[in-house]
Order: structure tokens, then sequence, then C-alpha cells
């Protein structure tokens, strides 16, 4: 039985890991970094299926507020797009006149009378029918967000919605007259040939990337030895850990703990549809839809085309849909393929001229910020570093609002920080500083 050692060992090589392994070669330490995937770049990762349509596992947009990732962009060399960013709403799936532009609360034709803003609320429900009033909060934001979430209203915080994109305002913007709207043209990039292809850019550009371990299965984890057990029967003795693997597998490594169980996730299937010809009208200027109706079973489409023509490639389009279980139940994919099918057929697509159709599942596709989250994760961090662990990114961190690309990156770079020099981490707990 093959024993390795090393420095720091780095769990998982998407955004937070390929971030510890810059810094950590920056800094000149010794590190291993594994993961079971064959790809580089985790939840931002692409798949390219038979039929030569690139497909991302979300719709990712790349924001920078760090010249650290500005830097690492810069340094891969990835050829980038600027995207026009063009997002409409599809408020009922039985009514192709029914979309409108982004974000819906700047729709209004006239101000609701019973808004309460400066009531305090206790979740994501009251939040939204303090700010917006019950009309937008029943046409809209309960059904988008209970599509994505998965769970009742009631049962989210809804302190993300200032914090989500580490903006200095609101995630969620504020509300105006559709008298007074005017589209946004701004753009964002995306690196050509799908959002994995950054992430390989990135790791490409280390001087010595043999520190990089794909299709490396990390097994189980022994706290106490600082030692990880691989797949292949590999014996990996660090130091230091640094894992975007979910927290709540490395929670169930400790002594058993309370209230572990509660934090939670959402299942998804990734859905993407690729047509041969023209996208219909509707489509052909969009960069995302959301969709509130529960009848329709996405509750977001990135037209990846749109995003890059090399997605689909000449002559061609292409579509991703992301799909949830009904109460965060499995998906049926036969079913939600079929569903999705007719209600592009309703909007103009050709279902004779589909050349593919590829879907993914995904166990966890976002964590919930359900209330209470950050009480457990606060005492899972401090028991973790007390056995030099530190676990951040999508699911290692389980905060959706400190998770964007650039901050997940930066999650990576500042855990070698903390561990070698003692600093801070504001990125991971203060996003909103950003």
């Amino acid at each position: 039985m093959a024993v390795h050692t090393t420095d720091v060992l780095v769990i998982g090589a998407g955004p937070t890991g390929i971030g510890a392994a810059v810094r950590l070669r920056e800094k000149g330490v010794e590190h291993i970094v594994v993961d079971s995937a064959d790809r580089f770049g985790g939840m931002a990762a692409s798949h390219t299926d038979d039929n030569g349509f690139t497909w991302d596992l979300g719709g990712h947009v790349i924001h920078s507020h760090f010249p650290e990732f500005d830097d690492a962009v810069a340094r891969s060399r990835a050829r980038m797009r600027e995207v026009v960013r063009n997002g409409a709403v599809w408020m009922s799936g039985d009514d192709i006149k029914s979309f409108i532009p982004t974000p819906v609360q700047a729709q209004l034709e006239s101000w609701p009378t019973d808004l309460e803003p400066d009531k305090p609320a206790a979740n994501l429900a009251e939040y939204y029918r303090n700010t917006f009033g019950q009309r937008l909060t029943d046409t809209f934001f309960t059904g988008y967000n209970e599509k994505m979430w998965t769970v009742p209203l009631s049962q989210v915080d809804h302190q993300w919605t200032s914090l989500r994109s580490g903006g200095k305002s609101r995630n969620v913007p504020q509300m105006g007259l559709a008298d007074d709207f005017r589209p946004n043209q701004e753009t964002f990039p995306y690196p050509v040939g799908g959002s994995g292809t950054l992430w390989s850019a990135i790791v490409a550009n280390l001087a010595d990337a043999s520190a990089f371990r794909l299709g490396a299965h990390v097994e189980r984890i022994e706290p106490e030895l600082h030692r990880a057990h691989l797949a292949s029967g590999e014996i990996i003795a660090y130091r230091h850990c640094i894992s975007s693997a979910p927290v709540t597998w490395l929670i169930d490594s400790l002594p058993p703990q309370a209230k572990r169980d509660t934090l939670q996730a959402s299942a998804q299937l990734a859905i993407g549809l690729g047509f041969r010809g023209q996208a219909p009208e509707v489509l052909s200027d969009k960069s995302w839809i959301y969709c509130p109706d529960k009848s329709v079973p996405w509750f977001r489409a990135t037209m990846l085309s749109n995003y890059d023509p090399l997605n689909a490639g000449q002559g061609r389009w292409n579509i991703l849909l992301e799909v949830t279980g009904k109460n965060g139940g499995p998906v049926d994919p036969a079913q939600a393929v079929d569903e999705c099918l007719a209600g592009f057929a309703r909007i103009g697509a050709d279902l004779d001229s589909i050349e593919s159709i590829w879907t993914h599942r995904i166990d966890r596709g976002y964590p919930i910020p359900t209330l209470g989250r950050d009480d457990i994760l606060e005492s899972a961090d401090e028991d973790l570093r007390s056995h030099d662990i530190y676990s951040r990114g999508r699911f290692g961190g389980w905060r959706y609002e400190s998770c964007n690309q650039d901050y997940s990156y930066m999650q990576g770079r500042q855990a070698v920080d903390a561990i070698y020099d003692g600093t801070p981490e504001a990125v991971y707990w203060h996003p909103e500083q950003f």
C-alpha cells in the first residue's frame, strides 16, 4: 500500500482547489491536488457530447472583484467573449407572449400599495412579501425560488439577497415602472469553448501542473491521523488539508455532532437541447430565461449558443435547462425531457431539427441557505480547523452567497494564507466586503 506525504492535500480541482494550488505554488509549498473527475473546473467544468455540442453545468457568469483572479485569467491566456446580458422571464408556460425582460420587478404598471420594506423578515418568504408586495411575490418570487431551492421559502434565510455576488447593494434589484425601464446592455466575459476552458487554461499556465491528479477519488479521511484514503488503495499523509468536497462528508469523519443533517442542497438534472438551424425569435437574443410556472420543469434556461456560438457549432443552437424535482424529490429524466421539448415547441422550436439531447444528473446543485445554516457551519468549521482541515468552496463552504467563480477561487487562496500567515478569510465569511 503506497503512502505519499505532502505539506498540503487539496481535495477538488474546481475553482477553490485551483485557487489554493496557485497560491501554494507562489509560496513554494509542496502540495497534491486530487479530484475524482476527469477534468478541471468542478461545477464550472464543461462537457462536449457525441454530437459536438458543449454544455456547462449551469448558467455561469464570470464577474471579478479581485485583482488576483484577474491576474489568473490574464495569465491563462484563455480567449474570452463579451456577452450582452439580456435576461427574460417566461411568466406562463401556456402563453408565448408572457416573456418579459428582467428584472421582473422593474416591469410594474403601478406601485404596490401593500409594501412594508422596513418590517423585520424572519425568512425569505417574508422578505419578498415585505419588499415587493403580495402580488409580485405570488406571481414570480415564490414559484421561481421554490423551483430553484426545492424547499418552502419559509425555511430559507433572506440574508443572501444582500450578499450574493458580493455587490455593495442588494442582489435582488429594486422595483421600477415599466415606462421607466431601460434595457441593461452590460456585458460579461465568457470563455470561448465553455466555462471549463478557463480553469483548464489556468492549470496549464502553472509552471508545474504535476501536482494535479485527476481520476483520484478520496474515499475517506482520518482527521486525527491527517491521512486520506484513495479508492486506488493509496494513502496521502498531509500536514494541512484544503477541501472543496461537501462539508457534510467531512463532518461525518468527525465524532458525532448534533444538527449536521440539517444542511440541505438541491438535486438537479441538467438537460441540454441542441438544434440545427436558427433559434426561435423569442430566444434569439436572450442570455438566460427564468420561469416561475411550476407546470414548466426548469427554473432557468441558458442560451449557451448566445454565450459562444462554438458551444453549438455553425448553423446550430443549444440551450441548457436546469430542472429540480417537485418538493426536492428525484427527477424522472425521460419525463422532464418530454415536458421541456413540449414547452419549446410552443415557443417555436422545430423538434424535427433536434440533433442532441444531453442529460447530466447533479446530486448537489445549489447549497440551500436554510435558516440556522451559519450556526452549523461555524461549529463545523471550528472542529475541522482543529484538525487542520479548511473546508471551502461551493459545497465545501456551503455558503451560496460566497461561491461565484471568482469568490471560490479566492477562498482557496485565502485558506492558504490563513494556514501560513494567519490572515482572516474575509471572502468566505464576508463577501459583502468586496
